[in-house]
């Protein structure tokens, strides 16, 4: 029994400095680049509805490409790419709304931004727990 214990102990703890050691670390840059864009839907979506609304869709459409194009480049980062891939695809849905040139309701522009701030975070705070 304690042969099976001890197993068991090694085995969860190998399998947690396997995980540790094969994580992508901190990186500085992709850390700045979340938090610009979390700062710029926050202030984005107190301006919905304003005419600086179409050029606000197109910042933060080329921000949440550049987090993805420079995420993807990371070493041991498929799961922080894959969620920069869902969170680009939100901003590039409010772009493309704003581009057809049909009115867009602030309630719908207020809902995208919320959802890019609430993915930013969350990938601000995943980001930031990373080893150093």
């Amino acid at each position: 029994m304690r042969k099976l214990l001890l197993l068991l102990v090694l085995a969860l703890n190998g399998c947690a400095i396997y995980d540790s050691y094969f994580m992508t670390g901190f990186d500085g840059n992709e850390y700045q680049l979340i938090t610009q864009i979390r700062v710029d839907a926050s202030r984005f979506v107190k301006q919905c509805g304003s005419p600086s609304a179409t050029a606000n869709a197109v910042q933060i459409a080329y921000e949440t490409e550049m987090f993805e194009k420079y995420s993807e480049q990371l070493p041991r980062n498929v799961d922080g790419h894959k969620a920069s891939i869902e969170l680009n695809q939100i901003a590039q849905g409010l772009q493309e709304r704003y581009e057809v040139g049909a009115p867009v309701s602030s309630a719908f522009c207020r809902v995208k931004y919320s959802s890019i701030e609430n993915s930013a975070k969350i990938l601000q705070h995943v980001i930031g727990d990373r080893p150093r």
